[in-house]
C-alpha cells in the first residue's frame, strides 16, 4: 500500500490523543473498600465444589466416630488430596480457563484477587485440619503429631505436584492434570496403607517428618514460582 494512503488512513481513523485524561478519571467516583471487605467479597466467587469437598471431609470426620471407628483416618487421608488440588485449581483458575487477560482488565488486580482467595481457602483448610487431626488421632489411637504427618504429607504432596503441573499446562488440560494427580496420590495412599501398614508405625516417624519438611519447602518454592508467573503476566 502507498505510504501516502497509509498516512491518510491513519489521520482519518486514528483517535485523537486524550486531553485532561487524569483530571477526568479523578472525577469518576471510586467507592473505597477496606482490605477485609475486599477479601470477604472474594468468598462468593470461589466455586461451590471447593466448599463441597471441605464439607464432605468435615462430615466424614463427624460421622466417622460412629460408623468407621479408627479407619476413618485412612478415608480422610485419601480425600485430602482432592481438597489440596481444589485450592491449586482455584489459584490457577484464570490460567486454566484462559481468562487471565480479561481479568487483568478488572478493577482489582488479578494478583490481589488470587491472594485474597488463597487467604480465605488457607484459613478454611487450616481450621479444617485443626479439626480433623485431633479427631483422627483420638479415633485411631495415634498421637496428634503422628496423625498430622499422615494427613499433611499427601495433602502437601498433591498441592506441590498440582502447582508444578499447572505451570506447565493450560486450559482444560491443566484441570485434568491436577485432578489426575489427586486421584493418583489418593489411590497410592490407600494401596500403601493396605500393603505396607508397617510404614505407618512409630519406627518410621522420622522418615515421615523428613518427607513433610521436604514437601513443605518445595511447596513454598512452587507457590512463589506461580506468583512470579502471575507478576510476569501483569507486566506484559
Amino acid at each position: 500500500m502507498d505510504e501516502k494512503l497509509k498516512k491518510a488512513l491513519r489521520d482519518a481513523f486514528e483517535p485523537p490523543a486524550p486531553k485532561q485524561k487524569e483530571a477526568f478519571l479523578k472525577r469518576i467516583p471510586q467507592p473505597g473498600i477496606s482490605n477485609l471487605s475486599f477479601v470477604l467479597s472474594q468468598a462468593g466467587y470461589i466455586r461451590k465444589y471447593v466448599w463441597g469437598i471441605s464439607a464432605v471431609l468435615f462430615g466424614i470426620a463427624f460421622m466417622g466416630a460412629h460408623m468407621f471407628g479408627k479407619d476413618v483416618m485412612w478415608g480422610i487421608s485419601a480425600l485430602l488430596p482432592f481438597a489440596a488440588v481444589s485450592v491449586v485449581t482455584e489459584q490457577n483458575r484464570s490460567h486454566i480457563f484462559l481468562m487471565s487477560e480479561l481479568e487483568m482488565a478488572a478493577r482489582f488486580s488479578l494478583k490481589s484477587v488470587v491472594l485474597a482467595r488463597m487467604e480465605i481457602l488457607g484459613i478454611v483448610h487450616l481450621l479444617l485440619l485443626l479439626f480433623l487431626i485431633p479427631v483422627c488421632a483420638r479415633l485411631h489411637g495415634a498421637s496428634v503429631f503422628q496423625t498430622g504427618l499422615y494427613l499433611l504429607v499427601p495433602y502437601l504432596l498433591t498441592a506441590d505436584a498440582g502447582l508444578w503441573a499447572a505451570r506447565r499446562t493450560k486450559g482444560a488440560e491443566s484441570w485434568y492434570a491436577c485432578f489426575g494427580i489427586a486421584a493418583c496420590v489418593s489411590v497410592l495412599n490407600l494401596i500403601v496403607q493396605k500393603l505396607y501398614p508397617v510404614l505407618f508405625g512409630t519406627r518410621y516417624i522420622p522418615a515421615w517428618t523428613l518427607m513433610l519438611t521436604a514437601v513443605a519447602i518445595y511447596g513454598v518454592k512452587e507457590w512463589k514460582r506461580s506468583m512470579n508467573r502471575l507478576s510476569e503476566l501483569l507486566c506484559v
